[in-house]
């Protein structure tokens, strides 16, 4: 490792902070969909590498933040949460709707200017700014326009760390009814959760099983503002539902949530809304999540 540290220094003197519009090719992934923080062990001891640009790309389902290094990478834990200044705790304010915080440890010194801000303005990226850098730790901020999917890339020869978020949804809104998935033995349902978004408020279903149960989602008659989600297994097995069947939520749309299990196996999820609007369905995988966006 040691006879690398020549180039390391050579490259030191060349800060990199550049905008470059990677385009997307055949072997460009598919959207991140994951919102969970994301840790990383290092790949080297904690007092070789060395921060020596940043840089931003836009591809065709998601957008990316390089961090370069020198002497390999640190360990980082990636999490939506606000940026704050190293030593102050004081909120740095970034561009956007959610803050996803880069948090490098094991990384002495950079070449970066700590004041750089950039500002891409893609679908999803709109800003990446610095927190400092003090006793081996460094803080970065990505300003996005919604909390949405990230994923968080190692990557060598050179050593860098790339965090991809993905763009928003692409499907449109509408009432018509959805039908999908397919696949389950039974309904398990491990959680119900939501969230308000820029534009529409997020129902999300996270599911224990490896593939999808049968679901179909529609406007109920008797109740016009209420979508009725309903999940149907292969099987007559008793539904698994962990959590509780009543939930208060009280977003701009999204008011409550009732989970009711039948005999035969089967689920349904109605959820009440102020207003008859258009929604959308999502069946997300790693993990199984139903998810649903009723526009505000």
């Amino acid at each position: 490792m040691w006879i690398k540290y020549p180039l390391a220094l050579a490259c030191l003197a060349l800060p990199l902070v550049v905008a470059t519009g990677a385009g997307a090719g055949a072997t460009d992934l598919p959207a991140p969909t994951r919102t969970d923080p994301v840790v990383g062990t290092a790949t080297v001891p904690p007092d070789r590498p060395v921060l020596v640009g940043v840089r931003h790309g836009r591809h065709d389902r998601y957008d990316r933040v390089v961090f370069d290094f020198a002497g390999g990478t640190p360990a980082y834990r990636v999490e939506y949460a606000p940026l704050v200044g190293i030593g102050t705790g004081d909120p740095i304010a970034l561009a956007g709707a959610a803050d996803l915080r880069v948090t490098f440890a094991g990384a002495p010194s950079t070449t970066l200017d700590m004041r750089t801000v950039l500002d891409p303005r893609y679908p999803t990226l709109r800003q990446v700014r610095f927190g400092g850098a003090f006793e081996g730790r460094i803080l970065a901020g990505l300003g996005l326009a919604d909390r949405l999917g990230f994923r968080v890339l190692r990557l060598a020869d050179p050593p860098r760390i790339a965090v991809d978020v993905a763009h928003p949804p692409a499907a449109p809104f509408g009432t018509e009814t959805f039908r999908g998935g397919g696949g389950a033995g039974l309904v398990s349902i491990a959680g119900v959760r939501s969230g308000a978004h820029p534009g529409y408020d997020r129902l999300v279903l996270d599911l224990r099983t490896a593939a999808h149960p049968l679901v179909t989602v529609a406007y109920t008659r008797p109740a016009p503002n209420r979508v009725h989600i309903g999940l149907t297994g292969l099987t007559t097995a008793p539904a698994r539902i962990t959590g509780p069947r009543q939930i208060h939520i009280g977003l701009s749309r999204l008011r409550g949530v009732s989970v009711v299990a039948y005999e035969n196996g089967t689920v349904s999820v109605f959820a009440d809304t102020n207003r008859r609007t258009g929604f959308r369905v999502m069946l997300l995988t790693n993990p199984t999540r139903v998810v649903v966006d009723v526009r505000h």
